[in-house]
C-alpha cells in the first residue's frame, strides 16, 4: 500500500541560516557549530511521525561543490540533525541532497542535473524508494523552488515564510502557488495535523454508507 509523506526542505526548515559579518552574507551553515536547528522542530517532527507520515529531507546542497565545505563536513551536520531529533523521541526516515550546481567549482558536480529544485528529481526517488503517493503527501519549503517541485509533482505545498510583499512579487514572478502558508514547522505540523483530520473525517470506514450514497 503506498504511503504518504512530509517533504522538508533543510535550510531555513529545520536549521537557521548563518550570517557571514566578513563578506555581509546569509548562507546554509559549513560546519556542525553553525547548524542549529530552529525552535519548534523536533516537535513538529514527532507529530508527523505520529501521523504515520514519512519524513523525508528533499535539500539542494551545494556547497560542496562551490568549494565552501567537504562531503565530511555535510555529514557530520546530517549526524547532528539526524541525533538532535532522535534524542527527543522524532526521526527522520530519509535524507536526500543534490550536490551538483550549474557554476559549481568543482567540476564534478558542475552539471545541470534533475535533481536540483525547482526539478523533481529527489522527490521522484525517494517516491520510488519508499512507495510514496506523492498526491496525498506534503512539501515544506522556505523558497519558491520548493513550492514549484512541490507542485510539479503534485503534493500539498506549505511556504514557510512571514507574509512579505517580496515573497509575494517572487512566487508570482516564477508562477509558484502554495497551497498554505506557515510561520515555521510547527505552525506547518499544526496545518498539516488539521488536514489529515479532515480528511480521516471525509473518507467513510470500510463497510460504511455515507448519507446519499442509497
Amino acid at each position: 500500500m503506498p504511503k504518504r509523506a512530509v517533504f522538508l526542505d533543510r535550510d531555513g526548515v529545520i536549521n537557521g541560516y548563518v550570517y557571514n559579518a566578513e563578506f555581509g552574507t546569509v548562507d546554509s551553515p559549513a560546519n556542525a557549530d553553525e547548524f542549529k536547528l530552529l525552535p519548534g522542530v523536533v516537535e513538529a517532527i514527532a507529530q508527523f511521525n505520529q501521523l504515520g507520515l514519512l519524513v523525508i529531507v528533499v535539500s539542494n546542497q551545494p556547497g560542496i561543490a562551490k568549494g565552501r565545505f567537504s562531503n565530511a563536513l555535510l555529514q557530520e551536520m546530517t549526524q547532528k540533525m539526524e541525533e538532535a531529533v532522535q534524542a527527543r523521541g522524532g526521526k527522520i526516515d530519509g535524507i536526500y541532497y543534490c550536490l551538483h550546481h550549474p557554476q559549481a567549482s568543482l567540476a564534478e558536480y558542475r552539471t545541470v542535473c534533475d535533481c536540483r529544485k525547482p526539478a523533481q528529481g529527489m522527490l521522484l526517488v525517494a517516491a520510488a524508494d519508499w512507495n510514496i503517493d506523492l498526491k496525498k503527501s506534503y512539501m515544506v519549503g522556505d523558497g519558491v523552488v520548493d513550492i514549484l517541485a512541490g507542485q510539479a509533482t503534485g503534493t500539498t505545498t506549505v511556504l514557510i515564510s512571514q507574509r512579505k510583499t517580496y515573497m509575494y512579487d517572487e512566487l508570482e514572478r516564477h508562477h509558484a502557488e502554495p497551497n498554505h502558508w506557515a510561520a515555521g514547522l510547527l505552525e506547518a505540523a499544526r496545518l498539516i495535523q488539521t488536514l489529515e483530520a479532515g480528511e480521516r473525517a471525509s473518507t467513510p470506514a470500510p463497510g460504511s454508507v455515507r448519507i446519499g450514497d442509497v
